[in-house]
């Protein structure tokens, strides 16, 4: 997962990333991320999503829900790590179940030298493949369970704030009218979900307000618990408080830390660091601007930027993290 949001230490980023996984798969949040983008779910209420995420079981005592390990190692082709990863059964408006795999994932850099969408075909193909000898095999291939994957942009361009993009499979007819069942081949889908970081939160999305204006709240570690109590209390969420309030606790901590580190260099040292810190800031703005908006990798970026050596090694470490 990416850095998100604040330039940091390593520790810190590994420890923002830690608590945004955990928000992530936090029931009230990732219940209101399945009702609302997953096809499956829209004859379960949010409140029943919850109820399943938080373990209800049904009459033989099997669980509706699993959080699975999120580390895919298939031998000769790599090992992938999902951000959050879990399967979920899904009851039906015939009465049925259906149950999917979905993969949530983090996306700090619209463009970090190559497509997300792409990345995330691997990352599907991966979820399917992990289900040989448990949900098919080769005798019958029909078992394969239903995969997703979820982008969540959190730093996604102004323009595109709200946004969202849907990519699956379908069927077109080139020559006659033959129509195959679509539980043949409807078996992956990827969305994307489009956020600014800086989106004012008075002013509601057209849609999905009451999942969007969440994320971006409370995947931002530079908005006080205050305002994050305030989203809490006017959307309904009752038990992530605990969650959030840690991520509060590691900003303040953070903006703390990095007043210490300026009182200890001096005043004349802190200002050169200072300003070496906004500069970097403001050439990772330019990158990732110029990265989305040519579609460019990001030493093509630097390059045309002319940014130094020593700067370059820096904020590539921003990009990778």
């Amino acid at each position: 997962m990416e850095k998100v949001l604040e330039i940091t230490s390593n520790d810190h980023i590994i420890m923002i990333d830690k608590l945004c996984k955990r928000i992530l798969g936090h029931p009230e949040i990732l219940g209101r991320i399945i009702k609302g983008f997953i096809k499956e779910a829209e004859d379960v209420s949010l409140e029943e999503i919850i109820e399943l995420i938080k373990g209800k079981k049904d009459q033989e005592g099997n669980s509706y829900f699993q959080q699975l390990n999120n580390v895919i190692d298939i031998a000769h082709h790599g090992r992938v790590e999902f951000d959050y990863f879990c399967c979920i059964n899904l009851p039906q408006a015939d009465v049925t179940m259906k149950r999917i795999y979905l993969d949530v994932e983090i996306q700090n850099v619209e463009n970090p030298g190559y497509a997300p969408l792409t990345r995330g075909n691997d990352y599907l193909s991966r979820m399917i493949t992990s289900q040989n000898g448990k949900e098919y095999d080769y005798r019958n291939y029909d078992g394969m369970k239903k995969t997703y994957v979820i982008w969540i942009l959190p730093q996604a361009a102004k323009k595109r704030d709200g946004h969202v993009n849907c990519y699956k499979t379908n069927e077109h007819n080139i020559s006659g009218s033959t129509i195959e069942r679509l539980e043949s081949y409807d078996k992956s889908e990827q969305i994307m979900i489009y956020l600014n970081k800086d989106h004012d939160i008075k002013d509601k999305y057209e849609d999905s307000d009451w999942i969007k204006t969440p994320l971006v709240i409370f995947l931002n570690n530079t908005y006080d618990l205050l305002i994050k109590k305030e989203v809490m209390k006017e959307y309904g969420f009752e038990e992530i408080e605990k969650e959030v309030k840690k991520m509060c606790n590691l900003g303040e901590m953070i903006a703390r830390e990095n007043i210490e580190k300026g009182h200890s260099m001096g005043l004349e040292q802190g200002l050169v660091q200072g300003q070496k810190l906004e500069r970097r800031k403001k050439n990772i703005e330019l990158i990732t601007n110029l990265m989305n908006s040519l579609s460019i990798s990001f030493s093509k970026a630097v390059e045309l930027l002319k940014v130094s050596e020593d700067e370059v090694l820096e904020i590539k470490k921003y990009f990778e993290a």
